[in-house]
């Protein structure tokens, strides 16, 4: 493992906290959470663009660190990557959370009906009209997933990979529900 500048940090020494923690000694966690503070306010500013948020940020990531740590396997790579992963896991979910309740979609996007009645009657914008937000690939992927399809069967019916989907979802869902809020 090389040895790592950023903060004071070698992973030696790093390892040496991790484990000193890990047997219960919280001093050797305070030390790491000092070496670690830096990246871990980096990694939450990304994700909490709002100054009364970031202490809720940086909360999160903190308790992402201590997972972080608790889990940490050196043979699959670097504890600073790990940790802005967690981390970022970790703040994700928390957006997820704050996000709202989830919005009913209709289970085709060909303007017919709607799970919630009538879109006008509902409230809720027509679904045809967002739907001409979303790019083919998002349309053809969201309406699958709509149907019930697998990430796996809709990957395979569009000859792409999972990820390609996957993200495609994600982008569908960031689209459609911007429009309905």
């Amino acid at each position: 493992m090389p040895s790592s500048p950023r903060g004071g940090r070698t992973p030696e020494r790093v390892e040496s906290l991790r484990q000193r923690f890990l047997a219960g000694d919280n001093a050797a966690f305070e030390e790491l959470l000092g070496m670690y503070m830096p990246l871990l306010k980096f990694v939450a500013r990304k994700y909490c663009a709002e100054r009364d948020e970031r202490d809720d940020c940086l909360a999160e990531a903190v308790l992402g660190f201590l997972r972080a740590i608790r889990t940490y396997d050196s043979q699959r790579g670097s504890l600073d990557g790990y940790v802005a992963t967690v981390a970022s896991h970790r703040l994700v979910d928390m957006a997820r959370r704050r996000a709202g309740p989830p919005i009913e979609y209709t289970d085709a996007l060909d303007g017919w009906g709607s799970s919630l009645g009538d879109p006008a009657e509902a409230g809720v914008i027509d679904m045809v009209t967002l739907a001409d937000t979303l790019s083919d690939h998002e349309r053809a992927c969201f309406e699958r997933r709509l149907r019930g399809e697998t990430l796996e069967i809709i990957a395979e019916g569009l000859n792409v990979s999972k990820a390609s989907v996957s993200n495609a979802l994600a982008r569908a869902n960031r689209k459609l529900g911007k429009a309905l809020r």
